[in-house]
């Protein structure tokens, strides 16, 4: 049995965790955060949750496929029956029309993130936990926290940190670094919730738009508050990264009234910044990365291209790393 310390308690982190602790391994995850989730977070309020990150996700790989089939099972995921639709800006031209297809999208309930606290059951998660450096000693590894506590004698270490995070992480450990230009893998993304009258139009309006990457209205998501989420793409996101939350509600408002007929009353609700939110289309796949001499390794979504699927997909891609480690080892003692 090895011990294994988690970095990142998002669905790459769960599903690593989740899959080593089935074959017997003890593994602890950390997260600087409050709770489990990473970009599948939903905000709590008292009208039910905000999905301020992914809004659905779907199902092609076999792997993932059986993982939402028993996430569905247990009624921790379903089916949103959403209506889709295209909002395109051709020079000022706007339009929006039905854009139905077949695909089948799903969303956790009552929150995005229940499928990763699902996961991470029975599994020591420590949350408000910033790693600032890690030491590697007589075959272990020693986790040092922004708390002053120190966590020792772990055998390996997976880092599903956005890659600028756990490239910092590792130059304050004076370790090799992993990635090339660990800035140029993810895009910036402002999340703006907002609450109006109106019936909407669509519940997922993709965008062909100089501002906008996807709306969504939660008015079929159990659990949640029916209100609109406004994902601002990274190009305009990145261009007005450090404007105020007013600056956005005041953008979502006026899209929604002068683009999408919107009437009455829009109330603000919450705006959030996600520095590190959609994967860079020009930028080659990293695919996982590993310390080399060292049981280190580095994934997530990244990995393979974005997505939901594939940050579970790089979870288990880290837990076989790790257990190809443990028989290598196993045989040379």
């Amino acid at each position: 049995m090895k011990k294994i310390a988690v970095l990142g308690a998002g669905l790459t982190g769960a599903a690593a965790a989740a899959s080593l602790v089935r074959q017997g391994h003890q593994v602890t995850v950390f997260d600087k955060g409050r709770a489990a989730g990473g970009r599948m977070s939903s905000k709590r309020t008292e009208q039910g949750y905000l999905d301020m990150g992914a809004q659905y996700f779907t199902a092609r790989s076999e792997a993932f496929t059986q993982q939402v089939k028993q996430w569905l099972e247990a009624g921790q995921v379903e089916l949103w029956r959403c209506k889709t639709a295209l909002l395109s800006d051709d020079e000022g031209v706007i339009s929006l029309t039905a854009s139905e297809d077949k695909q089948q999208r799903f969303i956790g309930i009552p929150s995005m993130h229940s499928p990763v606290t699902a996961l991470l059951q029975d599994i020591p998660l420590i949350t408000g936990c910033r790693v600032l450096r890690l030491d590697y000693q007589q075959q272990g590894w020693t986790l040092h926290s922004d708390t002053g506590q120190d966590y020792s004698d772990f055998d390996a270490v997976l880092l599903t940190l956005p890659p600028v995070q756990a490239q910092q992480l590792l130059k304050q450990s004076g370790l090799p670094e992993l990635f090339r230009s660990a800035s140029d893998v993810l895009e910036p993304c402002w999340a703006v919730a907002v609450q109006a009258q109106s019936i909407p139009w669509g519940d997922a309006i993709f965008c062909q738009h100089p501002q906008l990457r996807f709306i969504s209205h939660q008015q079929h998501k159990t659990g949640r508050s029916s209100c609109y989420i406004l994902h601002f793409n990274a190009a305009f996101s990145a261009l007005h990264l450090e404007q105020s939350a007013d600056f956005w509600f005041a953008k979502a408002t006026d899209i929604l009234q002068q683009e999408l007929g919107v009437q009455g009353e829009i109330r603000a609700l919450v705006a959030h910044r996600w520095l590190y939110a959609s994967q860079r289309d020009q930028v080659p796949l990293p695919g996982l990365l590993a310390l080399p001499e060292r049981p280190l390794w580095a994934g997530g979504d990244w990995s393979y291209g974005g997505r939901v699927e594939n940050a579970y997909l790089a979870g288990l891609s880290l837990a076989q790393a790790v257990l190809t480690y443990a028989e290598q080892q196993e045989g040379t003692e």
